[in-house]
């Protein structure tokens, strides 16, 4: 079994060289669209936990941190987006 740093470091990992997301999302995109992301990534969590996929929850769970951190470095650094 994978921790849910493990998950979210692959998915980062992942979404960086396969998808071609920035390295730096905090820096990318502003703070309306990852709450938005955020709503979005609960809403996906909340259908794979109605359909007992434990696995895909999981990785939903990893998605939503992963956000968390993005929100909480653009709020720390004082660089808010809008």
């Amino acid at each position: 079994m994978k921790t849910l740093a493990m998950i979210k470091m692959e998915k980062n990992f992942v979404a960086v060289l396969e998808k071609g997301y920035p390295r730096k999302p905090y820096e990318e995109f502003s703070i309306i669209h990852l709450l938005k992301r955020l709503d979005d990534e609960v809403a996906e969590l909340k259908n794979t936990i109605g359909k007992g996929d434990w696995v895909e929850s999981e990785k939903e769970c990893a998605d939503i941190s992963n956000i968390i951190d993005y929100i909480f470095e653009q709020l720390a650094s004082r660089s808010i987006q809008i």
